[in-house]
């Protein structure tokens, strides 16, 4: 078993991306604002929100001057700024809106192509000395990037230096064991979840399958996380009928079910 990590204590965010439909669009251009409904945020129990980058960047200045003013707190700030020497523009902007909006971590993905591997290591570096050492920079070792492997992951950061950087599960996947490896060889650094189930190939409630869900959250304290959890998607997600209130009813009832689950954990 790892050390208890002690940064978080089992904080549930709202992915604002969760409600977006034209999240996988082109352009990104954001449907509804954040900030109308920061209030339904609050009352539901949400610990914070993790706000998708362009909510903000695309909303306009006085969107942004109502999140930053939010009374829900911008738990983590989701970033889509690539790490080649091209993309320092992006970067710093992102590093910019992250610090305006107090967030308190920064989600962000390494590049796909290996051969400029070499470039990601020293402009993440370089990004990471942006933001103040309270904030949490969380790696979304994604799959199609160049740490996609827990083990491709864990060279990429003691290359870079593991003190700096924490690491992002998508906890409810079906492969329990790869959840372990990612334990293994990150130990405490595990400090953020994606919470998304999959039944085939559509998105589902957490209800829906609850042994998996109590199997993955007690492989979870095994493991000493105490770490948060973003709902990402839920029910509904990219389907022909997705609309904004019913993702909102199921991510409700994933939030309290969540919440259920991780209380006898």
């Amino acid at each position: 078993m790892h050390e208890q990590n002690s940064e978080t204590t089992d904080d549930v965010y709202i992915g604002t991306i969760l409600l977006e439909p034209n999240r996988w669009g082109r352009p990104k251009t954001p449907t509804y604002r954040v900030s109308d409904w920061l209030g339904r945020f609050e009352q539901a129990g949400f610990d914070g929100m993790e706000l998708w980058q362009y909510h903000a960047t695309l909303a306009g200045a006085d969107e942004t001057a109502a999140l930053e003013a939010s009374p829900v707190p911008v738990a983590v700030y989701s970033t889509y700024c690539d790490f080649d020497d091209a993309s320092e523009p992006d970067r710093l902007a992102a590093a910019r809106t992250a610090r305006r909006l107090a967030a308190r971590g920064v989600k962000f993905n390494i590049g796909r192509d290996p051969a400029l591997r070499d470039q990601y290591v020293r402009n993440l570096r370089h990004w990471a000395g942006l933001f103040d050492d309270g904030v949490r920079l969380l790696c979304e070792c994604h799959g199609g990037t160049i740490v996609e492997r827990p083990d491709e992951a864990a060279r990429l950061f003691d290359e870079i230096g593991r003190d700096r950087f924490k690491v992002i599960v998508h906890c409810f996947g079906r492969d329990v064991d790869l959840l372990r490896e990612w334990f293994r060889h990150f130990g405490a650094a595990v400090t953020h979840s994606h919470v998304a189930l999959r039944d085939g190939q559509r998105s589902a409630r957490l209800r829906s399958d609850p042994a998996h869900v109590r199997e993955v959250l007690t492989v979870m304290r095994g493991e000493g996380y105490a770490g948060s959890f973003t709902l990402e998607f839920t029910e509904g997600t990219g389907s022909p009928d997705e609309s904004i209130d019913g993702l909102w009813r199921a991510a409700l009832e994933d939030l309290h079910f969540l919440r259920e689950c991780l209380e006898s954990a």
